[in-house]
């Protein structure tokens, strides 16, 4: 039996994307939580190199120049496994919360919140 870190994760592009690929969870870098805009919540992301990629397609341009190249993806729950998405959140919940404008959430703002406090808030977004 493959070990986590060899399990296949499915990631694309955009979060509201059609073009998928495949890649090792051991090439899924600096996995975070990221809202981009107009998705509904935080979605996981990290970055792959697009030499790592097993199946499937992400765009990007490998012809302009040299690659390989860094990509940021998102892996969303229902292209996954459970197992395999519960270890990406798992990793995602050690790095703090990304937002399109740079600053945190209104509920995380207020330095009074701890960091745990934030991922349990976290924990209760991804759940919905």
């Amino acid at each position: 039996m493959p070990t986590m870190d060899e399990m296949l994760v499915c990631v694309q592009r955009e979060w509201d994307g059609w073009q998928t690929a495949e890649v090792r969870l051991a090439n899924l870098h600096n996995i975070h939580w990221f809202q981009p805009h107009r998705a509904p919540r935080a979605l996981l992301h990290g970055y792959i190199s697009c030499a790592s990629i097993t199946t499937g397609e992400i765009p990007h341009n490998c012809e302009r120049t040299e690659g390989p190249h860094r990509l940021l993806v998102c892996v969303l729950k229902r292209h996954s496994a459970p197992s395999v998405y519960a270890e990406i959140a798992r990793r995602a919940d050690e790095q703090p919360l990304l937002v399109p404008n740079g600053r945190l959430p209104y509920y995380c703002e207020d330095s009074s919140f701890s960091m745990r406090r934030t991922s349990g808030t976290i924990r209760r977004l991804r759940n919905r």
